[in-house]
């Protein structure tokens, strides 16, 4: 029993002391020896490792890439609108002993990094206008914030690996202002638009009554010059018929004289001694009917 109880505080007495002469470090941590406030060695690589008891202190820190979501702060453009600017970092520690060295804890390095940030992208923010930061043409301003911040916490031992916006808003106060202000102008630029575009519409109206009145004129213009020709080749075809008959070709005339001017309704008063009505008496002449008056 005496074996027993030896053997289990014995293998109690060796943790103890394995604990106090060693310390882990875990895959996503980097550990810092230090004695006396003293840095001695950077383990960046999991595993075991020893240390003295009671006068070496170990510290932590997380080497993953971190999130730092910055309060909404406000930012005044080069317009003079004020936006509110809700940020966010991601960042890492990239040299453990510097960082342990200058900011020591995560808290200070957070302060830092916040006041870096803000400065610097109130500072790019104040040199575009509102219409600059609220849509895609901000990354490139953003990339350089990104690098300015990297370039004054890199001597904290601190990688900064991008800075973005997650949302812009305008303050209450200032929003409906902003958005009537934003609506009328829409309103204006349509209005020109559409006075733009009426006026292109009459022009092109004008253009295709012109064109047409051209066309017309030169079809009418077309259908005289044949219409006269055809006249010209009618009268030609008539003169040489009627060439052949004279007789024929006044009886004709005068025929189509009396249908014309014959018609239902139609009222003529004229004497029996007109030539014009030579036809109604057989074709005689109006010497001939004084001749026969006379004989009777």
């Amino acid at each position: 029993m005496k074996k027993v109880v030896w053997t289990l505080v014995i293998f109690i007495l060796f943790f103890i002391v394995f604990a106090l002469f060693t310390y882990q470090v875990d895959q996503a941590e980097v550990a810092v020896r230090t004695r006396f406030g003293k840095i001695l060695t950077v383990n960046t690589e999991p595993g075991l490792y020893f240390k003295a008891p009671f006068i070496d202190t170990i510290l932590t820190r997380d080497k993953r890439i971190q999130i730092y979501d910055i309060p909404p702060e406000s930012i005044l453009t080069t317009d003079q609108k004020r936006l509110e600017v809700d940020t966010y970092v991601l960042w890492r520690i990239s040299e453990p002993q510097q960082f342990i060295e200058t900011m020591k804890t995560i808290t200070s390095a957070l302060t830092r990094l916040d006041d870096v940030v803000y400065s610097t992208l109130r500072d790019k923010f104040a040199e575009l206008y509102i219409g600059d930061i609220i849509s895609e043409r901000r990354r490139r301003t953003l990339q350089l914030i990104t690098d300015t911040a990297e370039k004054t916490m890199s001597q904290y031992g601190i990688d900064i690996l991008d800075v973005d916006v997650k949302r812009t808003d305008l303050p209450s106060a200032n929003a409906q202002a902003v958005f009537d202000r934003m609506k009328s102008e829409r309103s204006k630029e349509a209005s020109l638009i559409r006075a733009e575009g009426e006026r292109q519409a009459q022009d092109t109206r004008a253009r295709a009554q012109k064109d047409a009145d051209i066309l017309i004129a030169e079809a009418n213009k077309t259908a005289e010059v044949l219409r006269g020709e055809g006249d010209a080749q009618a009268l030609e075809i008539y003169a040489n018929a009627f060439s052949q008959d004279p007789d024929f070709y006044r009886f004709w005339r005068i025929m189509t004289a009396y249908r014309n001017s014959m018609k239902d309704g139609t009222s003529i008063v004229m004497g029996k001694d007109m030539e014009y009505l030579n036809e109604f008496y057989g074709g005689i002449t109006s010497l001939e009917i004084t001749q026969t008056k006379e004989a009777q």
